[in-house]
């Protein structure tokens, strides 16, 4: 209990007593003096403990405000400190797409000049096949020598996919339009993967940092809109990757090769991935 109420209560409670310890003839004013003083004790007490209650009120509330301000500015805190990792971020993204770009950019080029040594053709006959627009065999083993040559320096994997889609429009079964394949094949596939058409026919892709589960899934998604857009066609896929499959350019196709034969034996749409060898 607080002192001050204390005070007023034993003012009161003295001045009672007295009251009853005085002559019998001034007894009854003597009480009335110590009731007024023990009244006036008790009103102090219930103001005096308002008052503390007030202030602790107070002081709680403040408390609160204050915590509630220090949430506020950690929040306010936080929250510039993640934008400014955002844009840190953000940056380092921007030049890392940049880095990426040009790093592609110069394997294409190596893949070009590689091309036109072998083929003694420098211009655009020898890297692009003529009925698709897609790039041409040559390209296509170029272009797979020069990508796993940077996945083995990089530790990235490399997909090869080899596909073969038919038109089974009337009752005979013949290879789709090139350009109509090559056109789903552009829409679907990412910039730095590389498209190509081999002599016999086939559509040969090269997925760059692409492991099998990503490639697969890439032929799916070419599947899915050839055949919603087209329902004649047929579609058979092998997929072979580095290094899961193959640690050599030659093997890995072969690989790619023997993956989509055992795809075409299937009355249906099928893609098929290279076995492992223990």
């Amino acid at each position: 209990m607080d002192s001050r109420a204390l005070v007023s209560i034993s003012v009161g409670v003295t001045g009672f007593i007295l009251g009853l310890l005085t002559p019998f003839e001034g007894a009854y004013l003597g009480i009335f003096a110590g009731v007024a003083a023990l009244g006036s004790g008790l009103v102090g007490w219930i103001v005096t403990r308002q008052a503390v209650d007030t202030e602790r009120r107070l002081s709680m509330e403040e408390k609160q405000n204050k915590n509630l301000e220090e949430s506020l500015s950690a929040q306010i805190q936080a929250r510039l400190s993640a934008e400014e990792a955002v844009r840190s971020l953000s940056a380092e993204l921007s030049a890392s797409q940049q880095s990426e770009l040009e790093r592609t950019q110069r394997i294409e080029e190596q893949i070009r000049e590689e091309v036109a040594a072998q083929t003694g053709d420098p211009g655009r006959n020898a890297i692009v096949d003529p009925d698709s627009g897609l790039y041409s065999e040559q390209y296509f083993r170029a272009a797979v020598e020069a990508r796993v040559a940077a996945a083995r320096r990089h530790l990235r994997p490399v997909a090869v996919v080899l596909l073969q889609v038919m038109d089974n429009t009337g009752d005979s079964r013949t290879p789709a339009d090139p350009q109509l394949v090559a056109d789903y094949l552009l829409a679907t596939l990412r910039e730095a993967d590389t498209a190509c058409r081999t002599s016999r026919g086939l559509y040969a892709i090269v997925l760059e940092d692409t492991p099998e589960n990503g490639a697969v899934w890439t032929v799916e998604r070419i599947r899915r809109r050839l055949t919603e857009d087209h329902d004649s066609l047929m579609i058979w896929a092998g997929v072979a990757c580095y290094p899961a499959h193959a640690f050599e350019v030659r093997d890995l196709v072969g690989k790619a090769s023997e993956a989509l034969e055992a795809a075409t034996e299937w009355h249906q749409d099928r893609i098929e991935v290279a076995v492992t060898e223990n």
